[in-house]
């Protein structure tokens, strides 16, 4: 059973961590309806609702086609792990799930192969568990392909009704938490917008993904770039870049400076980094 690093103990010498009691644990600051999530699941379970039962087995007699009951046991698990994880982890106003961060680097932590989760997700947007954001930019078919899953999701107010939070708790809790946020900014002397940072959210997603598949060893991008002189190497990304982004209509600023920025991290996430000096001219854009 999966449980964030705040409720567990440090690893003694076997290696081994072990879950503390609420009293013992870093209390870390998550919203007020993802902390009423977690406690629901913590003392119940995923399964608060009737539909829960009837929901995993239509989950395991449609999807893997196995029938022994210790497969079916295991798929039940790898299923509340994975809203355990979402009901601890998805963003209070909006529902957002960092789905590229679940599906490349949480798979391990919450015990779920990759195979499974993303078969998972498609069925619970298939069921309306979860719902695409409307900046994702892809379809749920694309789930299946290429590796890594290019897509925003939400978790739907289906989701908070079977965890047992109704339209009116859950439009009450997401007016405290949007209210609390604006409160910040402006302290901060910034505007927050809850629709403006889905749609920023959604962007770096499939910004990621991009980057991700261009980081493979068998990228094209990376073949081709090797070859290339540093200068020259840091020209070719950034217009590709901005040609990604202008084709793609994201609201993401292409000038000089931050193309420069996003072209030498990616370039050094596939281990061909150049190095630019502080007072050195951006690349020839």
């Amino acid at each position: 059973m999966w449980y964030p690093d705040e409720a567990l103990s440090p690893k003694n010498e076997q290696g081994e961590r072990t879950l503390l009691d609420k009293k013992y644990r870093k209390s870390r600051p998550i919203p007020t309806i993802n902390r009423k999530l977690w406690n629901t699941v913590e003392k119940v379970g995923c399964w608060v609702n009737a539909r829960w039962p009837c929901l995993v087995m239509a989950l395991i007699e449609a999807g893997m086609r196995k029938h022994n009951l210790s497969f079916r046991q295991d798929h039940k698990r790898n299923l509340e792990n994975f809203l355990r994880w979402i009901a601890y982890n998805s963003d209070a106003v909006t529902g957002c799930i960092n789905v590229a961060l679940l599906c490349v680097e949480i798979s391990r932590e919450i015990g779920v192969s990759k195979s499974t989760l993303y078969y998972m997700i498609k069925e619970l947007t298939a069921i309306g568990i979860l719902k695409e954001a409307e900046w994702s930019g892809h379809g749920c078919q694309d789930i299946l392909h290429g590796g890594c899953l290019p897509l925003t999701l939400c978790a739907s107010p289906l989701f908070y009704a079977l965890m047992g939070i109704d339209s009116i708790e859950l439009e009450q809790f997401r007016r405290y938490e949007n209210d609390r946020r604006r409160k910040d900014a402006e302290r901060r002397h910034q505007i927050y917008d809850a629709d403006i940072a889905l749609q920023q959210y959604c962007h770096n997603n499939l910004l990621r993904v991009w980057e991700h598949r261009h980081t493979k060893d068998r990228s094209s991008y990376k073949i081709k770039l090797s070859d290339m002189p540093p200068l020259e190497r840091l020209a070719y990304i950034a217009k590709n870049l901005i040609k990604r982004i202008l084709a793609k209509g994201w609201h993401i600023s292409i000038d000089a400076q931050t193309i420069t920025k996003m072209a030498t991290n990616l370039l050094f996430r596939m281990g061909l980094g150049v190095r630019v000096g502080r007072n050195a001219s951006p690349s020839p854009v």
